[in-house]
């Protein structure tokens, strides 16, 4: 079995998008699958990012402004976000760019997830 590439696979839900955007009336997507902008986006604009260091350096600045705001996150969170921040940041360094971001957004779910459960 051939996997596709991650590129193929976001070209697919983009081309998936623009269908449904294009469908009539009442046959478009569902609220669950329209997504929310960033933090930070207040306009609604979904950023387009690429596998870059600039990336890496700006969601571990999200990340640390995350875990510097006062909230309520139990420790048991923190210390995983921190601990994948760490991880990300240090492989983003490496030139391990894919991997370094896959563990700084995981961070920044766990962090925004804690929140609005709190």
């Amino acid at each position: 079995m051939r996997l596709l590439s991650p590129t193929t696979v976001c070209l697919l839900g983009l081309g998936l998008m623009g269908s449904l955007a294009a469908a009539p009336a009442g046959h478009g997507p569902s609220q669950s699958l329209v997504s929310r902008p960033a933090v930070g986006k207040e306009d609604g604009a979904i950023s387009v990012t690429s596998d870059s260091a600039e990336y890496c350096t700006q969601l571990t600045r999200n990340v640390d402004q995350l875990l510097a705001m006062p909230h309520g996150i139990p420790v048991g969170v923190m210390d995983d976000a921190k601990r994948l921040r760490t991880e990300g940041d240090t492989l983003c360094k490496h030139r391990h760019l894919r991997a370094g971001i896959a563990r700084l957004r995981r961070a920044l779910v766990l962090l925004e997830h804690s929140q609005e459960h709190s």
